[in-house]
């Protein structure tokens, strides 16, 4: 069973890790993808290596600036006018940082703040003037365990992402009437690049302290957006699933 046949879906951060691993696995279940990423040589090797996977698939892809709503606004409504309308929007591009709070500069802060959490609204406010006209769609913002639980260090990264949770849960409450659902997945460590450079040894040491021993696959966030953008979670709204196999940060 296709989960999102005949969808279409555009994904930020698509370029790379799970969002690139969910353009796959959405595409895989019958759906039609865009991807957004930081720059347009990153969307161009994204793109041909969709093409490689699913060579009957057209994929569009962009750059905008997702700190810019009039910039994310013209992508995302390329995308709509090109397929007549948009079913689902992941804002799943992010930036993290680990400085404690007495290293956190301003510059920082900010930064943090202008992608994963202005970047999401953005998202989100030009994906929902493409759907309360048809009052169908759904919203997908990425979170993280951090948001919820808090970390040791890098106190920026869970600010901006307890932000995300708290718009999710705002903005889903507030346009369910139109029929547009906004979810939230905050997942735990996940195995992308990022955490690929830790040193072994190392990062045995962390695994160990993990409940299920192991980190999480990219699948089994790209999954979980799948289950959640699908007609099986059509009661799931104003709420953030936490996919984290029971890590908390320490």
């Amino acid at each position: 069973m296709n989960l999102v046949q005949d969808k279409i879906v555009i994904i930020t951060g698509g370029t790379s890790g799970i969002g690139l691993c969910a353009a796959k696995i959405f595409m895989d279940n019958g759906a039609t993808v865009s991807i957004f990423g930081k720059t347009q040589e990153e969307v161009d090797a994204a793109k041909a290596e969709l093409k490689e996977t699913h060579p009957d698939k057209e994929v569009l892809g962009f750059a905008p600036d997702l700190t810019n709503r009039d910039e994310v606004m013209a992508a995302v409504g390329a995308v709509a006018e090109k397929y007549g309308r948009l079913d689902v929007m992941i804002n799943n591009a992010g930036v993290t940082s680990s400085n404690v709070f007495s290293r956190v500069s301003p510059e920082e802060f900010k930064y943090l703040m202008d992608i994963n959490v202005t970047g999401v609204f953005n998202g989100a406010w030009a994906a929902y003037q493409c759907m309360k006209g048809r009052k169908e769609g759904v919203i997908i913002n990425t979170a993280s365990v951090t948001g919820i639980h808090g970390s040791l260090s890098g106190v920026g990264y869970p600010t901006s992402k307890s932000a995300v949770v708290g718009f999710t849960q705002a903005l889903g409450r507030e346009i369910i009437r139109k029929n547009i659902r906004v979810v939230g997945v905050a997942p735990g460590v996940v195995n992308t690049p990022m955490v690929g450079n830790i040193p072994d040894e190392i990062l045995d040491g962390y695994l160990s302290s993990f409940p299920m021993k192991r980190m999480l696959e990219p699948e089994e966030i790209a999954n979980t957006y799948l289950f959640l953008a699908s007609d099986l979670a059509s009661g799931i709204t104003a709420t953030t699933v936490s996919v984290d196999g029971a890590y908390r940060p320490s």
